[in-house]
């Protein structure tokens, strides 16, 4: 029936430049924190952390350290591994810091590092966790355990004419063993590919569940699933070529991701903050702990599965996820045959033409034309979901509730390409001539570093001006840290601060390099508006920054329909949702997959697949796994 077809770094060298389903309440465990299957274990698995200090986030280790002692509160020592940025050990010197938090000083963020240490961490490499995955990991859940898998890393698709999702990894490296220098292995990503293997090569007769929250993860959906479906030669009255005869079951691998695998996701920041901190990544884990990703504190008993946490996540994202699951993924491929099907209809017997006719009402309707109590079910779910786009973006409740699939795909708009990776912050700029780039290149910087040099710029610390002039002799070089988009100056700061090497740091050279870094631009636009030169006074207007400041913070009351996941004062005060509005496009692309996937399940039991309709059903028996309750002691 179904065929499978084949299918931003940092460069530093010290010293110089490198540049869901319905949830059924889960069935009690009678010998806790086992497995099932006598002799086998289930696993607790971390993946976090990874890409390099400029883009290791803050959240990240909030996520991380929340998860990581969850599980290690919950289940024995040996069932639980833990990989995140370089492998920082609480209780151990670090090797660095590989943790970017950004600051609040005076209305503007000032960046920081800290080690992200926790106990009995790995380096997140993909060495360091293919190893551990097929040393240690698969031989505990090969004879029947689950290994319950949580990866919140940086996720991109890989470069070539099939691209595919890929977890970036800890990518900063020692050169050698006891050097100053370091750099970027752009090479360290763990693709679906090379997870596929692993676990084939591994898994044996146990399961995976998994929870992903990165950019571009719904691709590790494709782990579980076929990328294309070949519908059976039954629903023809002559089987064309390519049509399935049969297939071999599906690995037992589903879970559950924050987008797709085109797409980007929320959160990950440097400065996450208490009120404004929103997208499936912060909310996927709390809901699933039952804690303050912040400060640890419980707020309810959490919830029994990732599937539950899913299920709660999706009602409170307003941002741009797109959350899914395995078991949707299928049924989006199976959309896509059918629409297939719907353009070329000849051939199909009169039932399946009947069932495909039925599939295009559905979508356009957002009604489905079955009994199944399956279908129905899920039907239920996904009028809350959209009930609650309609809530979250009023504007556009008509075109959620009741607009049909041309005017849903209107509202999101011609299918972009594939999206690269984002970048580091380099490059782009004013460009060319510009007057930004013309007022700093030919008018204030000659004169602003003569001054420097000269020690004529008053009340500026001395560990700004090493600094300052670190930056002037690289920008003598050609690099451009006045005009460059995003953060250009990030890679110097991190190491010029001393931020890089905790045991070592200068808090009052960290605060002076940090704080430069941020008020470079503004301090030498006040310099040049003061010069006795008309020219560079006239330059130093055209270089003065705007100042853009942070909206005020939003406050916002959980959902009703999910307060029973945490306790009655917590639910109170919680601002666990996302304030900003969302967007008519998100939620449109929503609803457009909630419809298609609906509709394809509905044409499977019109046609009692019964083949498709097991191989979905045992994907949701996986994402319905409940994790096991705290072993005993």
């Amino acid at each position: 029936m179904i065929r499978l077809v084949a299918g931003v770094a940092l460069l530093a060298l010290a010293g110089c430049t490198a540049v869901a389903p319905t949830v059924p309440r889960p069935a009690a465990r009678t010998n806790p924190g086992a497995a099932s299957v006598r002799g086998s274990r289930d696993a607790f698995v971390l993946l976090s952390g990874g890409g390099t200090p400029l883009s290791n986030n803050y959240s990240q280790f909030l996520q991380a350290r929340a998860v990581e002692s969850y599980f290690a509160h919950r289940y024995p020592a040996d069932s639980t591994w833990v990989f995140f940025g370089v492998g920082n050990r609480a209780g151990e010197l670090p090797a660095l810091a590989d943790t970017r938090k950004q600051l609040k000083r005076d209305d503007r963020l000032v960046e920081s590092w800290l080690p992200g240490s926790l106990p009995h961490n790995r380096p997140a490499t993909r060495e360091s966790f293919l190893k551990a995955l097929r040393d240690e990991i698969l031989p505990v859940v090969q004879d029947g355990g689950t290994l319950f898998l949580f990866i919140g890393d940086h996720g991109s698709l890989s470069r070539g004419s099939q691209p595919e999702s890929v977890v970036t990894m800890w990518q900063l490296k020692q050169n050698a063993p006891g050097s100053t220098g370091w750099s970027t292995d752009p090479k360290e990503e763990l693709s679906v590919t090379d997870l596929r293997a692993a676990l084939a090569d591994g898994l044996g007769r146990g399961r995976v569940v998994f929870c992903m929250t990165q950019c571009h993860s719904g691709g590790f959906h494709y782990l579980g699933v076929p990328r294309e479906i070949a519908p059976p030669a039954a629903w023809f009255t002559v089987a064309p070529a390519g049509a399935a005869r049969g297939s071999a079951p599906f690995p037992l691998i589903a879970g559950f991701t924050a987008t797709d695998e085109e797409s980007l996701a929320a959160g990950c920041e440097p400065d996450p903050d208490p009120e404004k901190w929103a997208g499936y990544e912060r909310f996927a884990a709390e809901f699933l702990l039952g804690q303050d990703l912040f400060t640890l504190e419980t707020m309810g008993p959490g919830l029994p599965s990732f599937a539950a946490a899913h299920q709660a996540a999706i009602l409170v994202d307003r941002t741009i996820d797109k959350p899914r699951a395995t078991s949707e993924q299928l049924l989006d491929r199976w959309a896509v045959a059918i629409e297939k099907l719907a353009a070329t209809p000849r051939g199909l017997t009169p039932k399946a033409a009947a069932a495909v006719q039925a599939f295009g009402r559905a979508v356009d309707s957002g009604r489905v034309e079955t009994s199944d109590p399956d279908v129905r079910a899920k039907s239920a779910d996904y009028a809350r979901y959209t009930a609650r786009l309609a809530e979250q973006n009023a504007a556009a409740k008509d075109l959620l509730v009741a607009g049909t699939r041309k005017q849903l795909e209107d509202a999101i708009g011609p299918v972009a390409g594939r999206p690269g990776s984002p970048g580091t912050g380099r490059g782009g700029g004013a460009g060319g001539n510009s007057p930004l780039r013309t007022a700093w290149r030919d008018v204030i910087r000659p004169a602003w570093k003569a001054a420097v040099l000269a020690g004529a710029v008053a009340e500026l610390p001395a560990d700004a001006v090493e600094f300052e002039k670190r930056l002037l002799t690289l920008e003598d070089g050609g690099r451009d840290f006045m005009t460059a988009t995003g953060n250009p100056m990030l890679n110097e700061t991190y190491w010029r601060s001393g931020y890089a090497f905790p045991d070592k740091l200068d808090q009052t050279k960290a605060d002076a390099v940090t704080v430069w870094a941020v008020e470079r631009r503004g301090r030498i636009a006040d310099w040049a508006k003061a010069s006795d030169d008309e020219k560079v006074r006239a330059a130093g207007v055209t270089l003065a920054p705007t100042t853009i400041r942070r909206p005020a913070a939003t406050t916002m009351a959980l959902n009703p329909a999910i307060t029973a996941a945490v306790s009655p004062a917590a639910a109170a005060t919680r601002t666990n949702v996302s304030a900003r509005p969302l967007s008519r496009k998100t939620a449109a692309e929503r609803v457009l997959f909630y419809r298609r996937t609906l509709a394809a399940w509905q044409c499977l039991v019109a046609l009692d697949d019964r083949e498709a309709l097991a191989q979905l059903n045992a994907l949701i028996q996986i994402e319905r796994t409940p994790l096991p309750p705290p072993a005993a002691g």
